[in-house]
């Protein structure tokens, strides 16, 4: 629940806004209603939330870019709280709000990855870098190979 939080704040305009110790909350489906309490109008589309908001607050705001392996033996390109990235990719950036653009922040991650997994990285374009990342501006903060490629690296050595 605290990564979902996390995630959600992060993809929310507080990334944009550099808004820190924002919080996410969740319901249980039975208390969203598509219609309004008696006496009141909603408009088409929208919904209430009736009961109790269990509110998650996230402390910080950092994401982590990175290629993961999915069931089909393919590479993907995701972006996501640091901790689960980090242990399911092979090579991972840690971005946070601030510095340059979307595009110019995905051109150096992109440059980033190819140092360290040239023919990986080749396989995705700038544009799935993009789309990747959170709008607005953002920076990188480290670069890494990632645990699933440190375990494979370590799983070669005893054979």
């Amino acid at each position: 629940m605290n990564e979902v939080a996390h995630a959600t704040v992060c993809f929310s305009r507080a990334w944009r806004e550099g808004l820190y110790g924002v919080s996410a909350y969740w319901v249980h489906p039975e208390q969203v209603k598509k219609s309004a309490p008696s006496g009141e109008f909603l408009p088409k589309g929208s919904f209430t939330i009736e009961g109790t908001r269990n509110f998650i607050k996230s402390e910080t705001l950092k994401l982590a870019v990175g290629i993961m392996i999915d069931e089909d033996k393919n590479y993907v390109l995701t972006c996501g709280p640091p901790e689960p990235i980090k242990k399911n990719s092979i090579c991972y950036a840690i971005v946070e709000p601030g510095g340059g653009e979307m595009a110019e922040c995905a051109k150096k991650v992109r440059l980033e990855f190819l140092k360290i997994f040239e023919d990986i990285t080749k396989k995705f374009n700038i544009d799935e870098f993009v789309r990747a990342l959170p709008p607005g501006k953002s920076q990188i903060k480290e670069v890494s190979m990632g645990d699933l490629e440190k375990q494979s690296i370590i799983d070669e050595q005893i054979e």
